[in-house]
């Protein structure tokens, strides 16, 4: 049964989900302050975390962001009246894996939970592409036999590349493979590609490349295979 958070000041707007993500088999838990949500997630091990953007003591972006710092890859999905762009692609960016506008319907909510929770398993078979190797059940990535350090959204572009290492992996399919909501995230796609070719770079040098193609998408290859 999976195990919800949810992060809401608003009494009615809990008791809502609660009652209905309960009724549809999950096991929902609730905070209504960034303070003892952050003593919840220390204590106990949730599959997921609805997170307010608005709470009493806080800003909910500033949550997920130390929540990522300090290791936790806890899917989130951020709640909120705030509508404008800005808002938006800096709740991805810092780590969420969705967000959405209120007022919304409890059903949209539960596809949308179902959906990440479905897309969060990545493969168990180990993926190698020369000197990179992909550990997906342990998250464990080396590269010339040391380790490279990822959060959860390098670590799922790295993997879609690699399985097609050589080809073109085309943006719509990053963004289908990370977000639900994939025409609100465009942006998003440079800060989290960015971070990892930088990490890739400090191990390989110019050796491992990911190759932007104009119009098209990523590559991601050996630079002694491909002319770049």
């Amino acid at each position: 049964m999976p195990k919800i958070l949810i992060v809401e000041d608003d009494f009615q707007i809990t008791k809502s989900l609660m009652i209905n993500l309960k009724y549809s088999g999950f096991e929902a838990h609730s905070a209504s302050s960034i303070a003892e949500a952050w003593e919840r997630i220390k204590e106990d091990h949730y599959d997921l975390m609805c997170l307010d953007v608005g709470l009493p003591d806080g800003n909910g972006i500033d949550f997920c962001q130390k929540v990522r710092e300090e290791g936790d890859e806890i899917p989130i999905i951020f709640l909120s009246a705030r509508t404008d762009e800005t808002t938006v692609v800096k709740g991805i960016s810092c780590g969420g894996d969705d967000y959405i506008r209120k007022p919304f319907g409890v059903e949209e909510l539960k596809v949308r939970i179902n959906k990440i929770l479905k897309k969060f398993s990545l493969p168990t078979a180990l993926i190698t592409f020369g000197d990179l190797t992909i550990d997906p059940v342990k998250r464990l990535v080396t590269l010339k036999e040391q380790v490279v350090t990822l959060g959860r959204k390098e670590l799922e572009i790295l993997v879609l590349l690699t399985k097609k290492a050589g080809e073109i992996v085309t943006r719509e399919n990053i963004l289908s493979t990370l977000y639900e909501n994939a025409d609100l995230y465009d942006r998003t796609v440079d800060s989290h590609m960015s971070h990892l070719r930088r990490k890739l770079k400090e191990i390989a040098g110019k050796d491992l490349q990911i190759n932007s193609v104009y119009g098209m998408g990523y590559r991601l290859v050996w630079a002694s295979t491909y002319a770049t």
